[in-house]
């Protein structure tokens, strides 16, 4: 029975992998098509059409190049008229026929050289009716040489469809994604939106403008001059677009990390100085509106689109062996986020068919023993079966409700005509205690199998993130680095450093030297560091004779306060707070309530403490962290965290936004302006299954929050509280703390352990 059920959990497993293949083999023949349609709608020139021949010569031996063949033949379908289209019709098909011909074995520059050969041949027909003229000539000669080019960058930019989606960040690859792009453009360019705004060249500025927010100045501008280049092709003339982008990117890819907003109006001031600058041009009117809603559409795209386009975008500020080792290992790491969501979804795919559940096993295995050498047995199981079945189900709901029945519980009839009635409710009863026993025992092991595979699901989450920020959010700043090393070389210290902006975009400093006290010797050392760096540093706190590390200095600076007290008889208190700060800029506040009082409570939560304080701390993102400790508790079989609650805030410095999240934990207050209001949570402790999301709050300079366990309030009016809150002006979040322990120690009568933890923001002075 086993092997039939896991052969069948098999074939479902493999039907589930055939869908998820079809559907993106149906996503990459779309994308083909749609490729070529817009492809082979290129009118380059004027008068030459290469590029879809091209995408028939790229598109792989099978259904993909049928479907690119159909494409291209349909775009040129669009923009030639029936006389003119022969010619690339023909040329498309007879590419398609020879590489489908010889199909096995084919080197890498055979497609390239079919194309050229056949788009040579073909041409020299139209060229000679034409008698060869010298610009036709020239034109025919060219068209081939770019059909067969094309080739080579179609197929390069194109190939990680071919392999299961692995990235490739090389430049070799990012070129031939823009000639792909420019290509597609060009063909967009005379789409029009209102008969005045091309959506070509809308998609160009967007394009450009993503380029160059998340790979910096030098690949933005070079794709603004691709795709410049390309529009100004696509309509020939004088070469505004390529002025007006080019002019727009080198500009804005100063502001790159200076926040979308300013990067933006950077972009905009731009354009419209480039449109003064040829004010002479017809089409200025349509460049301005183009690039608008360019920037609309930029800032509306989410900021994890972002990150994920930054990853497959190479940087202007790494050496090409950085690129290479940072490539490594992201994709590492990416390889082993997938094989744990691969173990998630093959152990969850386990658990799917609920456990079978019979109460009917009660009653044979009760009436087997008892009613076997019963005399009366034939006239209950034979002649009256229908009716025993009947008196037996009856007893169910009883035994669910209750986990046992007594003589009672039986129809009178029955009781008095059973001969061994008391030995069969003493059977029924014991093989209840069993069937019960194992079903809870049953869900309690897929309890604990499905939260171990929920661990690997949040692992696998953890190890993609950190794959996104190898691969995107960090950017090392090489102009920094070189102002940094040329002060350090004037100090007369020989010191490697290193200068790069970490996930969120902090600017982030190391310095590595025997001599370190060269340079702390000055009392203004980290002024000046700042002056050089352009921004204002603090340190990270980590003390190193040879090595400083220095971060970008937040605008908020948090104060903490916090009291504590413990329960009347008890040695140490059973609460235990932290508060730490991340490389990110973040700050964490955690509170934690373990139950009861004494050594145990104190054991709960500072284990709940210490787990979290290590996951946030790696950059794990607080809901995966909350996840990840109840999944734990779930896995363990002492129930250690089972008891504690949480109350967690998460607060950016460099904003003020943040959130705060409660398991089980009493409410908290925050204090902005003259007004005081409660935040509440969710009753449910640590270490369930249900979760709530966390409050999103603002913790603006001058606002207060203070959150505080269970034994504060001791569920009373707490209308004291928020008079005391109000009353303070927030300069000590110390004393703030100890004058509400003072307080509800003297309302309380019978209290429990009783923690503040008082958190004000204020302007970095």
């Amino acid at each position: 029975m086993k092997a039939g059920e896991n052969a069948k959990k098999l074939e479902d497993l493999e039907m589930r992998a055939a869908g998820a293949v079809d559907r993106s083999a149906a996503l990459e023949l779309g994308a083909r098509f749609v490729i070529a349609v817009l492809l082979g709608r290129v009118r380059l020139l004027g008068s030459l059409s290469p590029f879809g021949a091209a995408a028939v010569g790229a598109a792989p031996v099978g259904i993909r190049a049928g479907v690119t063949l159909l494409g291209a033949v349909l775009g040129t379908l669009t923009v030639w008229p029936l006389a003119g289209s022969v010619k690339y019709i023909a040329i498309c098909a007879l590419i398609w026929a020879t590489l489908h011909f010889f199909a096995r074995g084919l080197p890498k520059w055979f497609p390239m050289a079919v194309t050229f050969g056949i788009t040579l041949v073909l041409g020299a027909v139209y060229v000679w009716d034409a008698g060869f003229a010298l610009r036709d000539t020239a034109m025919w000669v060219v068209e081939s040489f770019l059909a067969a080019g094309c080739v080579f960058f179609f197929d390069t930019a194109m190939r990680p469809c071919l392999k299961n989606g692995v990235r490739d960040i090389s430049a070799g690859h990012t070129a031939s994604v823009v000639i792909l792009l420019g290509c597609l453009v060009m063909s967009l360019a005379s789409a029009s939106l209102f008969g005045v705004m091309s959506l070509g060249r809308t998609a160009a500025v967007t394009a450009i403008l993503v380029v160059s927010y998340k790979s910096g100045l030098a690949p933005g501008c070079v794709t603004a001059a691709a795709l410049g280049g390309a529009v100004d092709l696509a309509h020939p003339g004088a070469p505004f677009f390529l002025i007006s982008y080019v002019l727009s990117a080198l500009i804005a890819g100063i502001f790159a990390r200076s926040g979308r907003l300013r990067f933006v109006l950077s972009w905009s001031c731009a354009a419209a100085l480039s449109v003064l600058w040829c004010w002479s041009q017809v089409r200025w009117i349509p460049a301005l509106y183009e690039s608008f809603a360019g920037t609309v559409v930029f800032m509306l795209l989410p900021e994890k689109l972002l990150a994920r386009v930054g990853a497959l975008l190479p940087t202007d500020s790494a050496g090409f062996g950085f690129l290479k080792a940072r490539e490594y290992a992201m994709d590492r790491v990416e390889l082993c986020s997938r094989a744990f969501r691969e173990l998630f979804e093959a152990g969850k795919a386990g658990l799917q068919t609920r456990p079978r559940e019979n109460p009917a096993e009660i009653y044979d295995r009760a009436s087997e023993g008892i009613c076997r050498t019963c005399p009366g047995a034939s006239r209950c199981w034979s002649q009256r079966y229908a009716d025993t079945v009947e008196v037996m189900n009856g007893l169910t709901p009883i035994l669910e409700a209750r986990g046992s029945v007594a003589v009672s519980d039986l129809p009178a009839g029955f009781a008095g005509e059973c001969q061994r009635v008391e030995g069969l409710v003493a059977a029924l009863n014991a093989e209840a205690r069993t069937f019960l026993t194992r079903r809870e025992l049953s869900w309690r092991l897929r309890e604990s199998r499905g939260a171990a595979a929920d661990q690997y699901a949040r692992v696998s989450r953890v190890l993609r993130d950190l794959a996104l920020e190898l691969g995107g959010d960090v950017k090392v700043e090489t102009e920094l680095e070189t102002k940094l090393r040329r002060y350090l070389r004037g100090l007369a210290m020989d010191s490697s450093v290193a200068v790069f902006r970490v996930r969120g975009g902090r600017l982030r400093a190391e310095i590595r030297s025997g001599s370190m006290g060269l340079l702390t010797r000055d009392e203004a050392w980290l002024d000046k560091l700042s002056a050089v760096l352009g921004t204002r540093l603090c340190t990270s706190g980590v003390k190193d004779e040879t090595r400083l590390t220095l971060l970008e200095a937040e605008p908020l600076a948090i104060r903490v306060g916090s009291a504590s007290l413990r329960a009347p008889g008890e040695a140490v208190s059973g609460d235990r707070s932290l508060c730490f700060r991340t490389d990110e800029g973040v700050l964490y506040a955690l509170l934690s309530d373990g139950m009861g009082t004494g050594e145990d409570a104190l054991r709960m939560a500072d284990a709940t403490v210490r787990i979290l304080e290590r996951l946030l701390t790696a950059g794990v993102d607080p809901e995966t962290a909350l996840g990840m400790l109840t999944d734990l508790t779930l896995l363990r079989s002492d129930g250690e965290l089972s008891g504690a609650t949480v109350d967690l805030l998460a607060v950016h410095m460099f904003t003020g936004e943040g959130r705060l999240y409660k398991q089980g934990a009493a409410p908290s207050y925050l204090k902005r302006g003259g007004t005081v209001r409660r935040v509440n949570g969710s009753p449910i402790p640590a270490g369930t299954a249900l979760r709530t999301p966390g409050a999103k709050l603002s913790l603006p300079a001058g606002s207060v929050l203070v959150m505080l366990s269970d034994g504060v309030t001791a569920g009373a009016d707490d209308r004291w509280l928020r008079e005391l809150i109000a009353s303070r002006d927030g300069t000590d979040m110390t004393e703030l703390a100890e004058a509400i322990l003072a307080e509800a120690k003297s309302r309380c009568a019978d209290r429990d352990d009783m923690t503040v933890l008082a958190v004000a923001a204020e302007e970095r002075a």
